[in-house]
């Protein structure tokens, strides 16, 4: 019993504990339920479709590597400002990006006073990489222009271009 002029301490009621309790275990299986819907699996593939180039030389029948110096690349696609690729490099390999928008990707190719615009034909499809990955681009390539002729003459050795460079060395050979 209280004394004259003490509180009575304020004790929750039954009810008021059971609130208690089921906040308590609320918050946790929230914060459970939300950390089970995630997922932690990363995308670990490349996702962007590229076709490699290897530049040769043909003298007497025997065909060779060559490195091509001070070399400049130029993308082009409509609608879209024109992009460096590469800029004054020697290489005797590179990387193009494919247009996935149009079946057909452009590329200037300068080294010193000599340019090309390189012109590589052919038809996309989306296909699924894996559920982390999302889609990816499959190209096949159906053809190859060019049109100031300093490109002599081309081969394509594997027309399809997708994601995975594993076992592909080259896609196509240009011939200067």
């Amino acid at each position: 019993m209280p004394r004259p002029g003490e509180k009575l301490l304020d004790l929750p009621s039954a009810n008021t504990k059971a609130k208690m309790m089921k906040t308590r275990l609320l918050f946790p299986g929230l914060i459970l339920l939300a950390l089970s819907c995630t997922t932690e699996e990363a995308c670990e593939e490349d996702t962007i479709s590229e076709l490699v180039a290897v530049f040769k030389t043909e003298k007497e029948g025997t065909v060779a590597d060559t490195a091509l110096s001070a070399l400049s690349i130029y993308g082009i696609r409509e609608g879209q400002p024109t992009w460096l690729l590469y800029d004054s490099v020697t290489r005797s390999e590179i990387f193009l990006p494919l247009d996935p928008h149009h079946d057909y990707s452009r590329f200037v190719f300068q080294a010193g006073e000599q340019t090309d615009t390189l012109i590589l034909q052919h038809r996309t499809e989306i296909y699924l990489i894996s559920f982390s990955c999302g889609f990816g681009n499959l190209f096949t390539l159906e053809d190859i222009q060019y049109e100031a002729g300093w490109f002599v003459k081309d081969s394509i050795l594997n027309p399809v271009v997708n994601t995975s460079l594993e076992e592909i060395d080259s896609h196509i050979w240009l011939y200067f």
